[in-house]
């Protein structure tokens, strides 16, 4: 597989915990395991990297690196802008995850009206309606913290609003996709 190390660190970001790169080859090898690296060795070219650290600005949690950009943009928009950093808008796997977010990444934000202070998660129900998918992996949402009457779209169905929000208090809210505000990456 041919590839670049760039590359072979994406693919590792969220597959694996280290990765081994042949320069002469241009090839990656994601390692599910650091002590895999023994079934090839530096006698071979090849190199072993352990992500560990997060880029200036990024903070780290649970093995992946989030920021948060204050830039308002549609989902679409936010996703390409994620996609220039490596990363991906934020996916919410846990109620752990949901509330560091909000403790960590959002905890500066504050305003008189929930509806004006969100953020962009990957999540959309635009395939089907009702089922919630996030945009990057393509995964069941699994885990949800809707606000009160959320998702609302599924009551209001010749309005377009397939896409997740959540406010800075950690509840979600579905709008439509268009919408400009802020986004989390993660990566």
């Amino acid at each position: 597989m041919t590839s670049s190390i760039g590359i072979c660190a994406l693919q590792c970001g969220t597959d694996c915990w280290c990765f081994g790169y042949q320069a002469a080859t241009s090839t990656c090898r994601t390692l599910r395991s650091c002590h895999d690296k023994n079934s090839v060795g530096p006698e071979d070219g090849w190199v072993y990297y352990k992500p560990t650290d997060c880029d200036e600005g990024w903070t780290k949690y649970n093995g992946h690196c989030y920021i948060r950009n204050t830039t308002a943009l549609s989902q679409p928009e936010a996703m390409s802008a994620c996609q220039q950093f490596g990363a991906y808008l934020l996916e919410v796997d846990d109620v752990k995850e949901n509330h560091w977010v909000t403790s960590t990444l959002l905890k500066d934000v504050y305003c008189s009206n929930d509806y004006f202070c969100t953020t962009w998660t990957g999540g959309n129900d635009i395939e089907t309606e009702g089922v919630f998918v996030w945009g990057y992996s393509g995964t069941p949402v699994t885990f949800t913290n809707w606000d009160a009457w959320n998702p609302d779209d599924m009551h209001n169905p010749s309005e377009e609003i397939d896409c997740v929000e959540m406010f800075y208090t950690g509840q979600w809210n579905d709008k439509p996709c268009d919408s400009a505000t802020s986004f989390i990456c993660e990566k």
